[in-house]
């Protein structure tokens, strides 16, 4: 089947490779789309125009893909987080008789987001044959909001890139007490690694947004902090007793890929406290959740005096994870099978113009 695949394309970080990749092992033909041309728009205008979406390089990104599947004549056309497009250019593609979907791994309903990014794809939400979403709890908003089908597309984790990679370091081989890798947010995030640092535990924090926020804090120490990815991202986690997940409070987050990743590379998760997150993992047995800062200076405490236990809960930790279905090419299995079955439906009826396009894109 062709398809498109219409992503940021962006490197670092990477977020769509391995969608690609996915979707490729399951048959199609992809083509991929970049949504950030390299053209710079400097100033206040560019700065506005990138945050709301608008403007000329905008208007030719769009019709860019609106020719692209004029020239490739796609069966499908597949986009993450697609703030970028209006709702004439994706009723547009759907004109052409293209099946159009999307991955929104951001709360385009929250109230704390960014001003302004998300105004252009909720005007446009109800074009979409259908939405695959990051978060159990919005399927009611997007329906709310007019969407015909709706599913939960929850967090995964991509088995090419993290995985266990050599010998698990033993008590004296540890990088440090605890590491988070992520951004800043204003939560307790740095209130939590703060308490961890004056009780003598060392840490490592990697990502971005942090310097101002941590000036004057103990783990000011830290600055500058950079961004880890990669090999350096899998290699912090898997070398330190407790790899720390926060959540995203901006998005309303109550799981995230980070917590499948640490357990993935070999490393101990250690999170908060969700009923969601619960229900991947048993707490104190397969990775462990606290609610407080007490609570998680404790099971650091736990972890680093208890190495023999600690590995009894990384282990059984890592073989819940490979028993579930977790996994990017889980998640592109589940999107490409509402495709299949929407093209199977419209075989049935011989009318439909939509056949008529998909037939022909099958091989």
């Amino acid at each position: 089947m062709k398809m498109i695949y219409v992503g940021s394309l962006a490197t670092a970080p990477d977020r769509d490779s391995n969608w690609i990749a996915a979707f490729k092992k399951l048959g199609c033909d992809v083509i991929p789309f970049g949504t950030q041309p390299e053209i710079n728009q400097a100033g206040l205008g560019g700065r506005i125009c990138r945050r709301l979406n608008i403007g000329r390089v905008n208007k030719q990104m769009q019709q860019a893909l609106l020719e692209l599947a004029d020239l490739e004549l796609p069966a499908w056309i597949h986009f993450r987080l697609p703030i970028e497009f209006d709702r004439k250019t994706i009723q547009a593609l759907k004109n052409k008789n293209i099946i159009v979907t999307h991955y929104f791994n951001d709360d385009p309903f929250s109230k704390r987001g960014p001003f302004g990014l998300h105004w252009k794809f909720r005007h446009a939400l109800t074009a979409y044959d259908a939405h695959f979403v990051y978060r159990a709890h919005n399927i009611k908003s997007y329906q709310k909001a007019g969407a015909s089908h709706v599913e939960h597309c929850p967090p995964t984790y991509d088995p090419q890139r993290h995985f266990i990679s050599g010998s698990r370091p033993d008590a004296s081989g540890y990088l440090a007490d605890a590491a988070f890798i992520g951004h800043w947010e204003n939560d307790w995030r740095v209130e939590c690694l703060d308490a961890l640092k004056h009780n003598g535990y060392s840490v490592i924090l990697k990502g971005s947004m942090w310097d101002p926020a941590i000036r004057g804090h103990e783990i000011g120490s830290l600055a500058p902090i950079l961004p880890a990815f990669g090999a350096e991202y899998n290699h912090i986690y898997s070398h330190v007793v407790a790899g720390l997940c926060f959540f995203s409070k901006i998005n309303n987050d109550s799981w995230t890929e980070r917590a499948l990743e640490i357990i993935a590379v070999g490393g101990v998760l250690v999170c908060e406290r969700t009923d969601e997150a619960q229900s991947f993992f048993n707490d104190g047995e397969e990775a462990y959740f606290f609610s407080s800062i007490g609570e998680l200076i404790d099971i650091v405490k736990e972890l680093k005096s208890n190495p023999g236990n600690r590995e009894k809960v990384r282990a059984a930790g890592y073989a819940r994870l490979l028993k579930g279905a977790n996994t990017i090419n889980d998640r592109a299995l589940q999107v490409y099978k509402y495709v299949e079955n929407k093209i199977n439906a419209a075989g049935k009826n011989e009318q439909s113009p939509v056949q008529e396009n998909i037939q022909g894109n099958l091989q």
